[in-house]
């Protein structure tokens, strides 16, 4: 028996999540209620991890640069867009954020920032870098400013 039909595999996310990394950094934090938040300046309108989140996990998170001189304690992390619906991650384990601290998320291919609202409340568009040849950094798009994607074409005359 012979097979003469085409046949497209599309695998997605089980191959090119791990080609990407999203950084943001922690703009703000807070304790209420015994709850530890850092806010950082991305969010869910730049990183959408459905295909794990759904699935109840996750997603791996480091700081670039850890303190080692401080307890590791639970933080939720929290994007800034104004909607209590942008958390990132909840009860991180993480050893006292400050302001200025970068925080990757891990496994940010496929679908991650292509899947989200990135043009939601006009925010920028984050920038992209490359590695070329493993290491060096190339930088494929800067930030890219969105709010006149949002601007009527009169208002812009």
């Amino acid at each position: 028996m012979q097979f003469k039909t085409k046949l497209t595999l599309e695998l997605g996310r089980s191959i090119a999540a791990s080609c990407g990394a999203y950084l943001t950094s922690v703009v703000d934090k807070k304790t209420n209620k015994g709850q530890n938040y850092a806010i950082v300046d991305g969010g869910m309108h730049q990183l959408v991890y459905y295909g794990q989140s759904m699935a109840m996990k996750h997603p791996f998170v480091h700081e670039l640069t850890p303190r080692m001189d401080a307890e590791t304690e639970p933080w939720n992390i929290c994007g800034s867009l104004c909607t209590i619906n942008d958390i990132l991650v909840k009860q991180l384990p993480m050893r006292r954020p400050t302001i200025g601290d970068v925080l990757v998320f891990e496994n940010a291919g496929a679908y991650c920032a292509a899947e989200g609202i990135a043009l939601f409340l006009s925010r920028d568009l984050p920038a992209v870098m490359l590695l070329k040849n493993g290491h060096e950094p190339v930088c494929a798009r800067t930030h890219m400013p969105t709010e006149l994607l949002n601007t009527p074409n009169d208002e812009m005359r």
